[in-house]
Order: C-alpha cells, then sequence, then structure tokens
C-alpha cells in the first residue's frame, strides 16, 4: 500500500504588508522556505515595537525591498519581537527540533567588521534585521536566517512560559544592554523620562539590579497612573511648575546617579539639561550615568550642553541600541524566572487580522504592549 506525504505548510501565508504610511494590508504572501542552517518558525506571538509604529507612522523608513525566496514584496513586513514554534529545522541545525518554542533574537551582525571582532555586534557596520532588512513576525511564517541560529540569537522558550510573555524578550534584552553600559546597580537613584513601554520595562529592570529609588517623568495621566502601579518610588508631570522641585525632593536632594531617556522626543532631556544652578545641573549628582535610550523622530535633535559642568561634574553619557545575542537570552531567563514580571505590560493580543486596530491601540497612551498572535 501507497503511503501519502502528510499534507505540508501552505505554499502561501497570511501576512501584514505596509502598503503606504498607517496603511497596512492582509494579504497572501509567499510562505518562506526553511534557509539552509537556519529556521522555518510558525510565529506565534509577535509584540508591537515603537519603531514598528514609527515606521507604520511613516516617521521612520525601511531602505529597500524585502524579499520572500528572492520574490519582492509589495510591502515589508514589520516585527521583531518574535516567539515561534520551530516547523523545519534547516540542513546542518541539529540542536532544535521541530515543534520547540523559541525566541529570536532578531539582530543579524556580519561577525566580521572590527566591532564583530571586538565583541560590539549589536553596533555591526553592516547590521540588518528581522522587521527590517528581512521579513518580520507579521506574519504566519518567519525565515530564521542562518546566521541568528550560529550565533546563538534563537532561544528555548522554558515550559510555562507564554509565548505572548517570552516575545518581550527582545525589547527587556535592549533596556539590559542600556542599563549594563550604564552599569544601574544596587542603591542608585533613577530618573526614567517616558513611562510607555520601554520605559516601564527599565522601571521594571532598574529595580531588579537593585535601584533604590526610581522616579519617572511622563506627561500622560493614565501612564503616569500605571508607572506608580509598576512600583515607581515618584512619579511626576513634566508640565507642572514643581517638576524640578518634586524631583529633587525626591532624590533626597543630592540628585540622581543614573537617568534614562526612553521616549522619542528631545523635550525632556532639554528640559532636564536646562537646570544649571551655580555651574552645576542641579538633577544631577556628580558621577551620574545618562543614557539617551530612544531613537528620536527626525527634526531639531540639537541640544546644547554646559561642558564645563559636564566635566566637573563627570558627567558620562550613553547612547544604546539593539541587544546581544547573550543579553537576550538572559532577558529571557529574566521574563520566565518572573524576576522581571513583563506579562504586566501586555495590554492587549489580537489576532493577525486585526492589526490595523493594534496599531492604533499600540500609538495610544492607554496601552503598553500589544501583542499579535497570528494563530
Amino acid at each position: 500500500m501507497t503511503t501519502m506525504p502528510e499534507p505540508g505548510p501552505p505554499p502561501t501565508m497570511r501576512a501584514a504588508l505596509l502598503v503606504a504610511p498607517e496603511r497596512l494590508e492582509i494579504q497572501n504572501a509567499p510562505r518562506p522556505s526553511c534557509p539552509q542552517g537556519g529556521l522555518l518558525l510558525r510565529v506565534l506571538a509577535c509584540a508591537i515595537c515603537g519603531s514598528d509604529s514609527r515606521l507604520f507612522l511613516g516617521r521612520k523608513r525601511i531602505h529597500g525591498r524585502q524579499t520572500i525566496d528572492g520574490r519582492p514584496l509589495p510591502g515589508p513586513i514589520l516585527g521583531h519581537e518574535i516567539a515561534g514554534r520551530i516547523v523545519e529545522a534547516g540542513t546542518g541545525v541539529t540542536q532544535f527540533r521541530p515543534g520547540e518554542h523559541v525566541v529570536v533574537a532578531p539582530g543579524i551582525s556580519c561577525g566580521a567588521c572590527d566591532l564583530c571582532r571586538t565583541g560590539h555586534v549589536q553596533i555591526c557596520r553592516n547590521y540588518e534585521a528581522l522587521g527590517y532588512r528581512f521579513p518580520g513576525g507579521f506574519a504566519q511564517y518567519l525565515a530564521v536566517p542562518a546566521p541568528l541560529v550560529a550565533d546563538g540569537s534563537v532561544n528555548r522558550i522554558p515550559p510555562g512560559t507564554p509565548p505572548w510573555t517570552a516575545c518581550l524578550a527582545e525589547p527587556l534584552a535592549c533596556a539590559l544592554n542600556a542599563q549594563a553600559a550604564m552599569h544601574v546597580q544596587r542603591g542608585d537613584t533613577v530618573l526614567i523620562a517616558g513611562a510607555g513601554p520601554m520605559g516601564s520595562l527599565h522601571l521594571l529592570l532598574a529595580r531588579r539590579r537593585g535601584a533604590s529609588y526610581i522616579a519617572i517623568s511622563e506627561p500622560d495621566p493614565t501612564r503616569r497612573l500605571t508607572a506608580k502601579d509598576l512600583g515607581a518610588d515618584l512619579v511626576v508631570d513634566p508640565a507642572s511648575p514643581t517638576w524640578a522641585s518634586d524631583l529633587r525632593a525626591g532624590a533626597g536632594g543630592r540628585g540622581f546617579s543614573a537617568a534614562i531617556f526612553a521616549v522619542s522626543s528631545i523635550a525632556p532631556v532639554r528640559q532636564l539639561f536646562s537646570h544649571i544652578e551655580d555651574g552645576t545641573y542641579s538633577l544631577l549628582t556628580p558621577g551620574v550615568r545618562v543614557n539617551f535610550f530612544a531613537g528620536l523622530d527626525p527634526g531639531d535633535t540639537v541640544l546644547p550642553l554646559d561642558v564645563r559642568a559636564l566635566h566637573y561634574q563627570a558627567i558620562s553619557t550613553f547612547g544604546s541600541v539593539n541587544s546581544t545575542p547573550r543579553q537576550n537570552a538572559d532577558a529571557l531567563h529574566l521574563i520566565a524566572t518572573r524576576a522581571v514580571d513583563a506579562s504586566r505590560l501586555v495590554t492587549a493580543r489580537l489576532p493577525l487580522a486585526r492589526i490595523g486596530e493594534a496599531m492604533r491601540l499600540a500609538t495610544s497612551p492607554a496601552h503598553l504592549k500589544v501583542v499579535i498572535e497570528p494563530e
């Protein structure tokens, strides 16, 4: 008797294509084949990032056209905060099996440039990423290129951790990258500008790292309440006439030892660095570490600085972008063990067919992390 093979995945898949600013269309797209040395995933969850929202709104662009197996797409497939189930493992892949649930760190580094050779893979000179140069997770299937399997960017989701929570390993890893660079540590007094998704992750992570006092500056009243619920010691409105005095009092009059800007606007940066008294930045303690974390919208992003104050206060400034595969694995462990309870940030879970609605929710201050679940 002849045994017929089980039917494989369909030759096409449903995917959300960004065909114009603020216009996502659910279309049939070619289902990718499994790359040699890579993986083919069925996407289980893909969270919407602030950069996805900026691409959706036309405030950021993807250069070049995405392709699937050499076939150009009519618009890019966004989404890089990805959890999925392995459908197929490519030739040479022995460490993963079909059926396993994994998260994927989306950054693809060349491994050969001077920055990669010195361990700075997150700022590789030839950096590419899923959801940008390569199709992302707002689709039923995702091809994981071989370099991501080889460099440890694919990690198994521990049992009991739902994919809609595990997919937040990517943004948490970016927060880890920033706070590791600026050495947020036990006893720090931390000021975070912005109580959106990333500001909230920074709040949870800074507490985990031992910060003794955390203040949040946030203009939206709903997000101020959420930040307080997440454990902020002080939440202030930057429009308040007592904004600076409230922060100074909260920090015990000594200023903050760490500051993180987690909002895509230059306004809070200018506000903080406009407070100079007696030749020093009055809200910042000597030796403060300042991290410019969020990507800013195009426009006027110039910041006047008092270099004398920078010198005498020994102020260190950092710009942080992306994360390493190791940080992604560490972030997944923090989520799985609930050392950082990222599930508290998920405010909506919607199917792929409702991605337009999901994008609108993700750009609303009433929501933090919105997750697409294609299945």
